[in-house]
């Protein structure tokens, strides 16, 4: 995998393709790197939501759980994936960062049948859970997991971008809008993450 023209370039084994959407403008000088997830279980309903001129929301990256990548927006154009945020005196992170959402529902709740479930209610397996504490709030709520491949995939295209875009650092979607978002989540490794992109290890 390689970048060229601010476009991931595929090589054999990669599992990359692009999918254009509306939702974005000129204008980025890309300091940071922000982690979300889609608060969706799957990759089309996240792709399908970036691509609807209404969401007015898009992500330059959305990469599915089983680390296969779709690339919305070129590097060098502004994403809507940060929406009210800032760090430090930086206000309005779309223009300061690229944005890799992770296909992952995020934080859960039970149901009456004691099952856990998305924000619109579809199940997720007890298996694909794990009950943590996120670092904003007080008390513990399920959460979805990350697969291992998309987390691997996750660090190479993030490192490929650090190599390309020389990132100040690594940020959670809840570190610039906290309060309001609460993605990745605990169960996200972002200390190993970002010792790993930025080269700290």
């Amino acid at each position: 995998m390689k970048i060229s023209n601010h476009l991931l370039v595929a090589e054999p084994g990669d599992l990359v393709t692009y999918d254009k959407s509306p939702n974005q403008a000129a204008g980025i000088s890309p300091l940071y790197l922000v982690m979300h997830y889609t608060a969706g279980p799957t990759l089309d309903g996240a792709v399908s939501w970036f691509k609807n001129p209404e969401a007015q929301a898009s992500s330059h990256l959305v990469i599915d759980r089983d680390g296969s990548i779709v690339q919305m927006v070129a590097f060098n154009r502004r994403a809507w994936h940060a929406g009210k945020s800032k760090w430090g005196n930086l206000d309005g992170m779309n223009q300061f960062s690229i944005g890799i959402e992770l296909v992952n529902a995020g934080k859960l709740r039970k149901n009456s049948n004691d099952q856990w479930v998305t924000w619109s209610n579809k199940v997720i397996p007890a298996t694909d859970v794990t009950i943590a504490k996120h670092k904003d709030e007080s008390t513990e709520a399920g959460w979805h997991e990350y697969p291992q491949a998309q987390l691997e995939a996750a660090c190479k295209v993030a490192s490929l971008l650090h190599k390309t875009y020389n990132f100040t650092d690594v940020l959670g979607h809840e570190d610039v809008s906290p309060g309001r978002k609460v993605d990745p989540g605990p169960l996200f490794p972002m200390n190993s993450f970002r010792s790993i992109v930025l080269g700290r290890a």
